[in-house]
C-alpha cells in the first residue's frame, strides 16, 4: 500500500477545521448550480427555527452517512469583532449546552480571528467565565510573533488547546519562558502544515514547526485550518507531513492515538473513541 492510501484509511481526528472555510471546491459549485437559480427568496417568520433544525439535521446526518464519525461544534470568538461580541458568543454558548437538542454537539469555545487584530488579554475575563460553565478552550495562540500576548494568556492556566503555536518554540522564533508554559499544563497543539505554508508564517513543510515539538516529544495534532481555503484534506496534510518527516507508519498510527486524549470529550466517551481507533489502525496494518 502506497503511503497516500495509508493516510487516507487510517482513523483520523480534526480538531481545527473553520467550518466557513472547510466547504470542497466540489461542495461550492453544487451549491452554486444548484441554490442560485433563485434570486430572491422570501424567508418564511419561521426562518430561525427552520435553519435550526436543519443544522442539526445535517450534523445528524453527516453521523449517520459516515462509518461512526463524532462531531462537535466549538463557538468561535472573533478577537477582531470586540468584546461585546465575545461576550454574546459566550452567552450562546451557555443556552446551547442546556439545549435539550444542542447540549451534546456544544463543547468549547474557540478563539480565532485575525491575530494582529485586538489584544487576547482583554478576552480573559471572558474566557475565564467560560471556564466557570465548564467549557473547554481552544486558542489561536502565536500565529505571528507576540510574546507578551502569548505569555499573558498561557499564564492563566485557561487554555485546554492551542491552536498553531507557530512562534512559540525557541527554536521557531518563541522563548523558553513559552516552551516552560506549554510543557507545564502539557497544551496539545493543532497544527495546519499547508496554512502555515500558504499564510507564509513558514517558509515550506520541512521547516515547520512540529520537527521541534515531536523532539520534545509533546502532544501535537494534525489539522486542516480550512480544507476549502487551502484546498487540502486531513489524508493529504497527514500524508504531507509524512514524507516532510520520514515518518513511519507506526509514527502515523501515533498520531492518530494522540489527538483521541485531545478531543474535549468525556474520559468515557474517549475511552470508547480510543477502542475505536485502535481497531481501525489494526485494520489498516491488516490490510498493508
Amino acid at each position: 500500500m502506497d503511503l497516500l492510501t495509508y493516510c487516507k484509511r487510517l482513523p483520523k481526528i480534526e480538531l481545527h477545521a473553520h467550518l466557513t472555510g472547510s466547504l470542497s471546491d466540489e461542495t461550492v459549485l453544487k451549491l452554486l448550480n444548484s441554490k442560485l437559480k433563485c434570486v430572491h427568496v422570501n424567508l418564511p417568520k419561521s426562518a430561525e427555527v427552520t435553519i435550526r433544525r436543519g443544522h442539526r439535521r445535517t450534523l445528524e446526518e453527516q453521523e449517520m452517512k459516515t462509518n461512526c464519525i463524532t462531531v462537535r461544534l466549538l463557538l468561535s470568538i472573533d478577537r477582531s469583532r470586540g468584546i461585546d461580541d465575545a461576550w454574546n458568543t459566550l452567552q450562546l454558548a451557555k443556552e446551547y449546552k442546556t439545549h435539550e437538542i444542542y447540549k451534546n454537539l456544544i463543547c468549547g469555545l474557540d478563539v480565532s480571528g485575525n491575530p494582529a487584530c485586538g489584544n487576547l488579554t482583554n478576552y480573559i475575563p471572558v474566557l475565564e467565565e467560560a471556564k466557570k460553565c465548564g467549557l473547554k478552550l481552544a486558542i489561536h495562540l502565536a500565529e505571528i510573533p507576540n510574546e507578551a500576548e502569548t505569555l499573558a494568556v498561557l499564564r492563566t492556566g485557561l487554555v485546554d488547546r492551542i491552536g498553531h503555536g507557530t512562534f512559540i518554540h525557541p527554536s521557531s522564533g518563541g522563548s523558553q519562558e513559552l516552551l516552560y508554559y506549554v510543557q507545564h499544563y502539557h497544551l496539545p497543539l493543532e497544527l495546519c502544515l499547508s496554512s502555515n505554508v500558504k499564510c507564509g508564517t513558514v517558509k515550506n513543510i520541512e521547516d515547520h514547526h512540529l520537527a521541534h515539538w515531536r523532539k520534545e516529544n509533546h502532544p501535537v495534532i494534525i489539522c486542516t485550518d480550512d480544507k476549502g481555503v487551502f484546498s487540502t484534506s486531513l489524508s493529504e496534510e497527514f500524508h504531507l507531513c509524512a514524507e516532510a518527516f520520514n515518518l513511519s507508519q507506526n509514527e502515523l498510527n501515533e498520531l492518530c492515538i494522540t489527538a483521541v486524549e485531545a478531543t474535549f470529550q468525556s474520559q468515557h466517551e474517549k475511552q470508547k473513541l480510543a477502542q475505536l481507533i485502535q481497531n481501525e489502525l489494526k485494520s489498516c496494518t491488516a490490510i498493508n
